[in-house]
């Protein structure tokens, strides 16, 4: 949305929200729409239990809360909460949806946005179908390399997110002790490599411990 963004940010402000800061609650009415310029920020609700439930991450050029932004709820249908530091652009919803409208270039570049959240989740949601913890990590590091991943060269891909591993576990419902062992064999396979929050993808070989050829059509 580089055409979208560069207007947005002629009429827009920007706020820089602290690691642990809400930016919305669950249930509040926004005042603005956020576009994450830098870091990210979870979206996750609370279960009757009183447990965190992770639903989704954004990084940077996603904007929250989107369903309320294109005014589809009246409210914040998440709690969204920064993983570290987060910088965003703050536009008033009638401002984002009047550019879009009026703008076929904008409007172009939006609906782009959509459709790439869009096939996203689609692998989320294939990711927590899975009964096998080891296929809900590849597919949820699938989604996330698709969302989020910088080609690296040689078919390498980095995530551009703090990812630690207690949070992969929260995103598919899994313990820690089960995700780091995956993980553990996930890495000799030579599937992923990780350090420090910091996860690289070795796509090809990810792709084919899937056994998903269709995957390797979708465009990063």
């Amino acid at each position: 949305m580089k055409q979208l963004l560069t207007h947005l940010r002629s009429i827009g402000s920007t706020a820089v929200y602290r690691k642990g800061s809400t930016i919305y609650f669950q249930g509040e009415i926004p005042r603005y729409s956020c576009i994450v310029l830098d870091g990210a920020v979870k979206g996750y609700t609370i279960t009757p239990e009183g447990n965190e439930s992770v639903v989704t991450l954004f990084g940077k050029g996603s904007i929250i809360p989107v369903a309320w932004s294109n005014g589809q709820s009246n409210s914040s249908l998440y709690n969204y909460e920064t993983m570290g530091d987060v910088r965003v652009l703050k536009v008033t919803r009638n401002d984002l949806m009047s550019a879009i409208d009026n703008n076929p270039v904008y409007q172009h570049e939006y609906l782009d946005f959509l459709r790439h959240s869009q096939a996203g989740l689609m692998l989320r949601i294939t990711g927590l179908c899975q009964s096998k913890a080891s296929e809900k990590i590849c597919y949820t590091l699938y989604y996330l390399t698709f969302r989020y991943g910088i080609d690296k060269g040689d078919g390498m891909w980095e995530i551009d997110l703090k990812l630690p591993q207690s949070l992969l576990a929260n995103l598919i419902g899994q313990t820690r002790e089960s995700t780091a062992k995956n993980l553990k064999r996930l890495r000799e396979d030579g599937v992923v490599e990780y350090s420090t929050a910091r996860f690289r993808v070795n796509k090809p070989r990810l792709e084919s411990y899937l056994g998903e050829d269709a995957f390797r059509e979708l465009i990063l």
